[in-house]
């Protein structure tokens, strides 16, 4: 006579048998479904949208499939795409600042791209030019590129070895460039920013034949706004061309060299001293134009 404990030993193995036979058969089954799942679209999408993309969906479609069509990807197999391979070629695009592939359940590709955010347009002494964007990294131009950015010129800093010095300007370069696109009066006023050997801004004016001297300075707030001042009393008094050179260095003062002094005088009777501690009113006339 078997014994009660051999026939609950039968019934355990088989029991476990069968379970274990379910799990390998779904296991197949969605190996299997896997296998047959094919790519139905491509779905591109750049999750920062700005008024001007640097790079569009044919580019980065160009990136991943070099010489295919668009049709391409659709109806292979999904199992057959290296995901993490896609983003690795994305990120090498100087533009790309983040980028994630993966399949929907639908089988569809979503590509999100981030891109860099450029905030100024450098210029070296030897006629290179390049972007700068918030993170410090410096960008190639491109042929279809029209954004107006904050001009400097005369920089001179290698990406290859880079000092603390060098550090430190690009920050300033990145932080003036904010402070001026954030209003729209600066914006247009600025032309350009010229960066001195020893790192200090001076600036070039639409409305004038001054040149700003900011120093190595990066308190803007309080610079910007004795400039202002100083503008809406040249605008009162109409004296736009009387001056060269506003220097803006020192914290109670704004300094200025009069347009008929033939060199930059270190003597105080050469200049005017203009207290910014008048009562004058905040704002110009965007609209004025010296006679």
């Amino acid at each position: 006579m078997i014994k009660k404990s051999t026939i609950l030993k039968v019934f355990h193995i088989l029991f476990w048998l069968i379970i274990g036979s379910g799990l390998s058969f779904l296991l197949i089954s969605g190996i299997v479904k896997e296998q047959t799942n094919q790519c139905k679209a491509v779905q591109i999408d750049f999750k920062d949208e700005k008024l001007i993309n640097m790079i569009d969906r044919k580019e980065v479609y160009a990136s991943l499939w070099p010489g295919r069509s668009e049709l391409y990807p659709v109806g292979k197999n999904t199992a057959s795409f290296d995901l993490f391979s896609l983003e690795n070629t994305l990120v090498k695009n100087p533009w790309i600042q983040e980028a994630d592939v993966y399949f929907d359940n639908q089988h569809i590709l979503h590509v999100d791209i981030k891109q860099k955010n450029p905030v100024a347009r450098l210029f070296t002494a030897e006629g290179y030019s390049y972007y700068i964007d918030d993170r410090y990294n410096l960008l190639p131009l491109k042929q279809t590129d029209h954004i107006v950015l904050p001009v400097f010129t005369n920089f001179y800093v290698n990406p290859a070895g880079m000092k603390k010095s060098d550090s430190m300007l690009l920050a300033r370069v990145v932080s003036l460039s904010n402070f001026i696109s954030n209003d729209p009066f600066w914006l247009a006023q600025i032309e350009s920013v010229y960066i001195r050997p020893d790192n200090g801004f001076e600036l070039s004016t639409q409305i004038g034949d001054h040149t700003v001297d900011l120093g190595i300075r990066s308190e803007w707030e309080p610079m910007f706004k004795k400039l202002k001042l100083l503008y809406h009393k040249f605008s009162q008094e109409d004296s736009w061309s009387r001056y060269a050179l506003i220097n803006l260095q020192f914290r109670d003062q704004v300094v200025c060299e009069k347009s008929d002094a033939k060199l930059l005088r270190t003597d105080t009777t050469q200049l005017d001293s203009i207290q910014v501690n008048q009562p004058i009113a905040n704002q110009i006339n965007p609209k004025y134009k010296p006679q």
